[in-house]
């Protein structure tokens, strides 16, 4: 299986499992404290496409990578009520940033 395809593999299995998580939660059938961890899925996202990104060594993946993996941190301290709104757009402008940086700090170090 080629990248390409492992990559569509592993992103429509993850859209499948929250979706239905999200589905059993609105049925009932799932309890509060476990349904606030799902942001953990789009974190595990993240590192996995940092990984990924590092592995192909293109280093222009990181900043999607950094910002996947601060909108997990984000929902998750959200969940718990550590964030509020206010704070996504700060929260996704630092994700862009540091992406923006590791991937400048990787192409200087890949020359």
């Amino acid at each position: 299986m080629s990248n390409s395809n492992r990559s569509g593999v592993f992103w429509g299995v993850l859209l499948i499992v929250l979706g239905l998580g999200f589905l059993l939660h609105n049925f009932d059938l799932v309890s509060q404290g476990l349904f606030n961890l799902w942001p953990l899925l789009v974190i595990g996202a993240g590192i996995w496409m940092f990984g990924e990104t590092l592995a192909r060594r293109r280093g222009g993946g990181l900043v999607g990578a950094s910002i996947v993996l601060g909108l997990g941190l984000f929902w998750l301290l959200e969940n718990f009520e550590k964030v509020n709104d206010r704070m996504f757009l700060p929260i996704l402008l630092i994700s862009v940033g540091v992406g923006l940086m590791l991937r400048a700090f990787y192409d200087a170090a890949a020359r």
